[in-house]
Parts: structure tokens; sequence; C-alpha cells
């Protein structure tokens, strides 16, 4: 059992994990920055669009920012802020977490058990990925993928590196469960944490195109060029030591792109919009390790050197 849940980033991912866990009755605040999107929500709730249904709309307590959070009240805090970000926003949050609490970064990327334990202990986090997809539409209102919709989205919580909480993965695999996220306690989560890398390749090839999910995918030459950076990505993890099942994971790969529809990668509006991008933490560090450890990534290169050209 957990008892009061933050979600500490306000934008469509924490929004989403914050709707449904308060749609199903938990405790849970919705941690952010301050803003349009934070004070709407605490004023009349957050609207939840899914793709070809009606919207939903649920009271979601808000602390404006993680000061506002008493000292020692939280059971799980939940990381979803950018990567970017992460290091200040835990140390800001870390006061609020119980003694016996644990924080679970769901975020993108690598070295994110790193930030937890250097906040708040290796033995107070987990770390984790999550299929869940959700943006910010417009100030108290999200919209959310048809597989989030459908609950078949999936959310993996596990022990690695320096987050070393494996006793409290059930606890918090529980909750989100009973919210209607599915989610697994994976053992190890390192394979989790690598599979969603070659999956989120989706990402800087949607940014490139500035295109959706759905119109990359749809067209061959899209799918061909997706495929070809997701093996890569399994190279380089293989060079890592982690042994992902290829197959599998592109499998698991394509009925998440498929069930994605018309949705803009989070990292594709950010550059639409001109904002700083998670590159660094995802295909840029897939980039860097395939350096050093001499494994050839064509594919990454040429993509990651025009979002370069574009800024990002």
């Amino acid at each position: 059992m957990v008892g009061r849940i933050a979600v500490l980033g306000a934008g469509g991912m924490g929004s989403a994990f914050a709707a449904f866990l308060a749609r199903a009755g938990a405790d849970v605040v919705l941690v952010g920055r301050g803003g349009a999107h934070v004070r709407a929500v605490a004023e009349r709730g957050l609207l939840v669009a899914p793709p070809g249904e009606d919207a939903w709309r649920v009271d979601v307590p808000v602390a404006v920012t993680a000061a506002d959070l008493p000292h020692g009240s939280v059971d799980v805090l939940v990381v979803l802020t950018k990567t970017y970000d992460s290091a200040a926003a835990v140390a800001g949050a870390a006061p609020a977490l119980s003694p016996a609490g644990v924080a679970v970064s769901l975020q993108n990327g690598l070295g994110n058990d790193a930030v937890l334990a250097g906040a708040v202990g290796g033995r107070r986090a987990l770390v984790g990925v999550t299929t869940v997809g959700a943006t910010v539409q417009s100030p108290g209102a999200i919209s959310i993928t048809g597989s989030t919709a459908a609950r078949r989205s999936l959310t993996h919580v596990g022990a690695t590196g320096q987050a070393r909480a494996e006793d409290r993965a059930d606890d918090v695999v529980a909750a989100l469960e009973a919210a209607g996220l599915p989610a697994l306690h994976a053992r190890p989560v390192d394979v989790a944490v690598w599979e969603k890398l070659a999956l989120a390749v989706m990402s800087p090839v949607s940014s490139v195109l500035r295109a959706t999910v759905a119109t990359v995918w749809r067209h061959p030459e899209g799918r061909a060029l997706v495929e070809r950076m997701f093996d890569e990505v399994v190279a380089v993890g293989r060079a890592q030591g982690v042994d992902l099942d290829r197959d599998a994971a592109w499998a698991h790969a394509a009925r998440v792109f498929d069930g994605t529809g018309e949705h803009h990668t989070s990292m594709c509006s950010d550059v639409m919009a001109g904002r700083r991008t998670e590159l660094s933490a995802m295909a840029g560090a897939v980039a860097g390790l395939a350096v050093r450890d001499g494994v050839p990534v064509p594919v990454h290169t040429t993509v990651l050197a025009m979002l370069h050209v574009m800024g990002a």
C-alpha cells in the first residue's frame, strides 16, 4: 500500500499520470513550476481528451512548486520532468519524501538512477520507463494517445544501477495498476530501459520530419528509417551488456507505433516550438556510448547532425 503520491512535472506525461491516479481515488498531487497550465488545473480540474472519444475532466490537487509540499508528506514521488531539469527538480522535492518513501523516475534516457540516488539515496530510488503518451493542448487540457486511453500502455518499474529500492517496486506497480495504468515490476529493469531507448528513436526521426508518429509509421521509408535506428540502439545496448530480444522488442515497438496515432512525440513538439529537447539523454547518449565502444551508428549520426543544424 502507498499513501500520498506526488507527480513531479506538470507537462503532458505528469498530468496524465496524475489524472488517472486522481480518477481512481488515489491521494495524489501534481507538482509544477507555476504557469498557466498549473493554475488552470487548480481552478477547474484537468481535461483529458482521448482520440475519438469524449473528453473527461477530473479534479487534481496541485502544488504550484515542490516547496509547497509539507516535509515528509509524500510516500511515492513519481518524477516526470524533462531530464535536463530533473537534478534541480528532484533536489527541491526531496524534503517532501517521507523517511520510508521512494522516488521513481519514469523519464526518458540514461542516467536517471544516478540523479535520484544523489538526491534521495539509492535505497529510496527506483527507475522505470513508460509508453503512456500525452501532450498539453492548452492550459488545463491534455490529449492522450489511443493506446493510453485503451489501457494498452505499459510502465516498467525496478531497480538498476544506483537506484536500489527493489522492495518498493511492487507497491508502485500496484498503485499504477489500480489507476488503469498497466505496470510491471521488471527484474532487471535495464532491459526495459534499453527497449524504451530503442522505442524512442521515433522521437528524433519524427522531429526531423516534424511529423506525427502515424505519418512516419505509415510510410515504408519512414518505417525503414525507424527500424534501422532501432537496430543501432540494440547493438549499442548489447555492447553495454544488455542483451535485448531484438524481435520481441521490435514487435512491441510496432504495436506502440500502431496505437499512437496522429500524435506528435514530446521531442517533436519541443523542436517545432523551439524549446530545449531531451536529445542528449536519449539518442545523443546512445551515440556517445557507440563512439566509446566502437559500434557503428550511421543513422544516429545523420539524424543527430540534422537535429543539431535545426538547433535541437
